[in-house]
């Protein structure tokens, strides 16, 4: 029995229907805290389990009889490790056989990581490796998907691209490749204790990225390397709250440190195609606006 966890967010949603494309929904439990989120995969013959990262008792019960569980990381910003620690400690108690976990991309120790969300996935990830279960550590690349959040809805009228990002290049990966990606290895029978970089086969840096946007926009698109501050004043004149404004500058400090700049031939391999480009990202987002 397999049984993914978050899947009422983006990646865990899209990792069950993935993994509905491959293999019967009997064989598919997925942890949630309220049956009504998740009536949709009920629907399809899909095991609701009601659990809560926040309720350890919960997720042991969720567990029993599972043989291999898809992790989906905590989207919980203030409580992610209680989160990770309970489900990796949830796991061991239920006598999970293999925990496959959503990590991230990092090039640095992680705890000096300029990106504030890297240590708990670090802590995560040695937590997994010294529980004696069976794992595989997805380390998933930047989300090409968070570029629309990045460049912003009024692009058509500013004509700039303002971020804080350098012009180091940056391996953007599609989310629902990363999901189709963790179903797949989730059924697999290889990567046993293995760390798996899933991550594109290229990188663009954002002068770049800008041109590409200009192309599929038909217009002159200009990119402003702005500083760390003026992208923050940015961002709370745009009145986004200050834990939001941390997140993107964090990430966007990142992404100049060369954290998210690694490409590689896993994830190709693993969907059997090349994974979704930017252009063709910014092509198929911006039709449908």
């Amino acid at each position: 029995m397999y049984l993914i966890t978050g899947v009422t967010g983006h990646l865990g949603g899209l990792a069950a229907n993935a993994f509905l494309q491959h293999e019967e929904a009997s064989q598919l439990s997925v942890l949630s805290r309220s049956a009504d989120k998740v009536k949709m995969l009920a629907e399809r013959g899909v095991s609701v389990k009601i659990g809560d990262y926040d309720n350890y008792s919960s997720l042991v019960e969720a567990f029993k009889g599972v043989d291999k569980l898809l992790f989906i990381s905590s989207n919980d910003l203030m409580n992610r490790e209680t989160h990770h620690r309970n489900v990796i400690a949830a796991a061991k108690e239920a006598k999970v056989k293999h925990v496959v976990f959503t990590s991230f991309q990092y090039q640095s120790t992680a705890a000096d990581s300029p990106n504030g969300l890297m240590p708990v996935y670090k802590l995560t990830e040695d937590l997994l490796v010294d529980s004696g279960l069976k794992y595989t550590i997805l380390r998933n690349g930047i989300y090409m998907d968070m570029l629309a959040d990045i460049i912003g809805p009024t692009i058509r009228d500013s004509k700039t691209l303002f971020a804080a990002a350098g012009a180091t290049p940056v391996a953007f990966t599609s989310r629902g490749d990363l999901a189709e990606a963790a179903a797949k290895v989730l059924l697999s029978t290889d990567f046993d204790n293995e760390v798996v970089d899933l991550v594109n086969v290229n990188s663009l840096g954002f002068p770049e990225i800008a041109r590409q946007l200009g192309d599929v926009l038909q217009l002159e698109v200009t990119y402003v390397d702005a500083t760390e501050e003026a992208y923050r004043n940015a961002l709370s004149q745009a009145g986004l709250p200050p834990v939001v404004v941390d997140l993107f500058a964090g990430v966007l400090n990142s992404i100049k440190a060369g954290e998210f700049n690694r490409t590689g031939e896993a994830l190709k391999d693993i969907l059997g195609r090349t994974p979704l480009q930017v252009k063709d990202f910014f092509e198929a987002y911006y039709s449908e606006k």
